[in-house]
């Protein structure tokens, strides 16, 4: 069975190499064929100011835009700013997350941004082409808006670590949809990648149906470091993050790689399920 995925995964792929040849070349974002100007990029420029950035004010731990009023205390909240920078690792950057998004995340995880809402739209049509329809170069302008909107943050990092996918999923899609933006960001920063830094320790459900509090234990565990980063600044890399479950439990993971502060970095941002 698992050979018959892999040569469905590869014959799969050799149609869509196939299909990219023939067909003029689209958007990735809305599907209108794309000016010879814009063909590089793989999503015009209309559908590149469509995209909606993350806009303060926001927590300062964890990017999450936050209002006067806390939601889950009911008491008014501190006075959020864009962050400039990271900051720093450790309990007391638990204790500085202000908002109930981050409020429970572990100590690890010292910071998180993301680029643009995930929205019906371009930016889902982004993410569903790189993660589902095999269109690997949809990282490179996720990639470049991830630069624009989170650069503050990545002139922090010393190294960029994809989440990983479980074995079963990478190869039933061919790629890891998290290797391929880190891989699209280290060669827009010239910040280097460290794709086997933490790997999959079991196969976990996927999260798109389950609710916030089956997300944290459905990915408890989930993942392992596989050696020291030598108190290298980090930032994790993923398309998307919801609760922030799967990047709180990698950073967790890579903690025992003794590296300096753990951050996180995201293409999009969803709306948190009820």
């Amino acid at each position: 069975m698992p050979l018959v995925r892999s040569i469905l995964a590869a014959a799969r792929q050799t149609l869509l190499d196939v299909e990219a040849l023939l067909l003029p070349v689209a958007c990735l974002g809305c599907e209108r064929p794309l000016p010879p100007t814009e063909e590089r990029g793989g999503c015009c420029a209309l559908c590149r100011y469509r995209m909606r950035p993350i806009a303060p004010p926001v927590c300062a731990r964890c990017g999450q835009p936050v209002d006067r009023w806390d939601t889950a205390t009911g008491r008014r909240a501190g006075a959020p700013v864009r962050r400039e920078g990271p900051v720093e690792p450790g309990p007391a950057a638990a204790r500085r997350g202000n908002c109930a998004w981050c409020r429970s995340w572990p100590a690890e995880l010292g910071w998180a941004a993301s680029a643009v809402w995930l929205e019906p739209g371009a930016a889902r049509h982004l993410v569903h082409a790189l993660k589902y329809g095999g269109w690997q170069c949809a990282a490179v302008p996720m990639a470049e808006l991830m630069v624009r909107e989170c650069g503050a943050s990545l002139r922090a990092v010393d190294v960029l670590v994809p989440i990983p996918l479980g074995r079963v999923r990478e190869r039933e899609r061919g790629h890891n949809q998290a290797a391929e933006l880190a891989l699209a960001l280290g060669a827009l920063t010239g910040i280097p990648v460290e794709r086997e830094a933490l790997v999959r320790s079991r196969e976990t459900r996927t999260q798109t149906a389950l609710a916030p509090a089956e997300r944290w234990r459905n990915l408890a565990g989930a993942f392992r470091a596989t050696g020291p980063l030598g108190a290298r600044r980090v930032a994790l890399v993923d398309d998307v993050t919801t609760t922030g479950a799967t990047l709180a439990s990698a950073a967790a993971a890579l903690a025992s790689a003794e590296p300096g502060i753990i951050g996180a970095v995201t293409f999009a941002r969803a709306s948190v399920p009820a």
